[in-house]
This record gives C-alpha cells, sequence and structure tokens, in this order.
C-alpha cells in the first residue's frame, strides 16, 4: 500500500460552534460560527480501557481485553482572540447561564439549567434555553473556511455534541497585541463524540472587525481606588457533573456546588495603591467597586462584592501591584457583569 504525500499544520484545524436546540443533539453543519482560536486543545478522549492480567496466566490474553467508548467524559480546551460575536460570546453565555441583555452576568440567584441528553426512552430532551449545550466542531484542514465547503478524504472532522463550558477566561494586556481582548475555556461532554465525521461545516467566520481592544476602556478601579491597570484576567469557573446512563453516554449534566469568579490584575504603584497591601492584610467584605473598568459594548468587568486574595510588590521597569481577588454574593448583586451591549 501506497504511503500518503499530504501534510497537515496544526493551525490548518478550525473551529466552529452552535447553540444546541436540544440537549446532545448535534448543530452541526452550514450555519455554525468559527472562532479565533490561537491553538486547539484536542480532545482527551478518556476511553475506558481494562488491561489486567487476569487469573491463569502471567500475560494480558485477547479475551481479557475490554475498551469501552460511551461511558466517558470528553474534555478540550481552546484559546484565542476574543470578539463580540454570536460564536464567542456563546461560550461566556453557556457558562454563565445568560444569554440576553446589555450585559452578562453571573447572577446572585444564579441556577444551572436542567439539562437531559435524554428522557429515559432515548429521545432528546430540549435545552431550557438554547446554547444551554453547545456542539463544537473541529473541522479538518480540507474544510475551505467559508459557507461553500467541499469535505475531501486527507483529514477527518471531529464533531463534539452536549458541550458544556466549564471554565472561561477573559484577558487583556496592554503590551500584548495592542491590548486586544483574549480568550480561553475548557469544555466537556457526556455524550460520545464523532471522530469521523463527514458533514461538511461553515457558516459565519470571524471578522476582524468584532475583536475589542482594552485600551478602549475607562475608570479602572481596584477596592474602590482609581488605578492605572496594565492586565487582567477574569475567570469563570463552573465545574460540570454527569449522570445516569444512556446509549450515547451519560444521560444528564449539571454543575458542582461551586460557581467561582475570580480576577487577576496588574497596576502601578503609587500614592493612591500603596495601602493595598495594608488593606489586603487587615480586610473584609468589599461591598462596592472590587474590581471595575469602564468598556461599553466591549467587555468592560464589573465585580462589586468580594475579597482580595493576594497583593503583591512586582519589579519591573516601574513597581507594580500584582492583585488577585474573588467576587462574593451579598444575595442581590451579580457576582461578575460584562458589558456586551
Amino acid at each position: 500500500m501506497a504511503k500518503s504525500g499530504v501534510a497537515f499544520s496544526p493551525k490548518e484545524f478550525s473551529v466552529w460552534v452552535r447553540g444546541e436546540t436540544a440537549a446532545g443533539t448535534s448543530a452541526i453543519g452550514t450555519s455554525m460560527y468559527q472562532l479565533d482560536v490561537d491553538s486547539v486543545g484536542f480532545p482527551t478522549l478518556n476511553a475506558t480501557q481494562v488491561l489486567d492480567v487476569r487469573s491463569g496466566g502471567r500475560f494480558l490474553k485477547d479475551e481479557d481485553f475490554f475498551q469501552d467508548n460511551v461511558m466517558r467524559v470528553t474534555e478540550f480546551s481552546i484559546s484565542g482572540t476574543m470578539h463580540l460575536d454570536t460564536g464567542h460570546q456563546l461560550l461566556m453565555q453557556n457558562i454563565c447561564n445568560d444569554y440576553s441583555g446589555d450585559t452578562t452576568t453571573v447572577a446572585a440567584t444564579y441556577a444551572p439549567p436542567k439539562i437531559q441528553y435524554e428522557n429515559g426512552d432515548g429521545s432528546a430532551v430540549t435545552n431550557p434555553t438554547a446554547g444551554d449545550t453547545i456542539t463544537v466542531v473541529i473541522a479538518g484542514p480540507d474544510e475551505v473556511t467559508g459557507t461553500a465547503n467541499i469535505q475531501v478524504t486527507n483529514s477527518t472532522t471531529i464533531e463534539l455534541a452536549g458541550c458544556v463550558v466549564t471554565n472561561f477566561a477573559l484577558s487583556a494586556d496592554m503590551g500584548t497585541e495592542g491590548g486586544r481582548y483574549k480568550f480561553s475555556a475548557t469544555l466537556q461532554t457526556g455524550i460520545k463524540p464523532d471522530l469521523d465525521e463527514t458533514t461538511v461545516v461553515g457558516g459565519t467566520p470571524y471578522a476582524n472587525s468584532t475583536d475589542k481592544l482594552f485600551s478602549s476602556s475607562s475608570e479602572h478601579l481596584v477596592k474602590g481606588i482609581e488605578v492605572v491597570m496594565h492586565n487582567f484576567t477574569a475567570t469563570l469557573d463552573n465545574p460540570a457533573i454527569f449522570y445516569g446512563v444512556s446509549g450515547n453516554g451519560y444521560e444528564g449534566v449539571t454543575r458542582g456546588s461551586e460557581f467561582g469568579v475570580t480576577f487577576d490584575t496588574q497596576i502601578k504603584y503609587d500614592a493612591l495603591t500603596k495601602g493595598l497591601v495594608n488593606s489586603f492584610d487587615t480586610q473584609g467584605i468589599t461591598t462596592a467597586d472590587l474590581f471595575q473598568f469602564t468598556n461599553d459594548a466591549a467587555f468592560g468587568v464589573d465585580i462589586d462584592n468580594g475579597v482580595l486574595t493576594n497583593v503583591a510588590y512586582s519589579e519591573g521597569d516601574i513597581m507594580m501591584l500584582e492583585v488577585s481577588g474573588k467576587a462574593t454574593s451579598d444575595g442581590s448583586v451579580a457576582l461578575i457583569s460584562i458589558d456586551v451591549a
């Protein structure tokens, strides 16, 4: 058999997403949204294998090998440039369970959506909100970006239905790419992935007119103090728990016991911020402007309630402070609000 002379770069793979109407029912097709990814963290397949030597010999026997590819959680990560468009916002909306309004928030009244991949008789269950689960497609290099795609045979496409976002980070650094917003996300699914998909994939590619810049932000506050902010990362961590059994994987998915909202930022050490080290050492709960900056319709961030978890001196060309914090809930104010409209 002749060998293939075709070779691909890992950068040639593209990532496409679309919210699902029914949990675990794939939305693959030509109406998906492309993500602007720097790198694709290919799925950890987590197939179950039993390779133990059984009684009656020193070696693993052919008849004792076992593998299952149904009851498993498939996890993967993606990262890239954040855009204010349907595809990129879907990742943030999914983890927050918030799909409307001028801001995407983690509400103080947050409750995870009731997601069932099937209702016990093998039928798909409609999501409470379209997008509570996501179909993610890692398209092979033979896919041509756009709406008129042609699938050929030198690569395969990976289809992952029933995904939920378990971790999402929004960040920007004034020293990197002019302060363009970046994102990273971890997703999981309890539905068996299709690793040999042949469906044509396409839809709406990302545009260079929808990326946003930290340089358009203003009113940077840490613990109510006006600061000079060099960078930030806001992280949402909302683990998934899969339960039940079905022919395609798990029966449903819910969320873990804690939804964590944290931030990290580097700010200038000066006459206004010099007291933050002592404030951290003697602090109580901050109830307003723990971490905030304005950036209308460009991912402005507001965390009112919370505590500082670290304040440390950072030596550089000028003295800086590394500040970290965690949002807390007073039962009414959102843990975090991100301006998207």
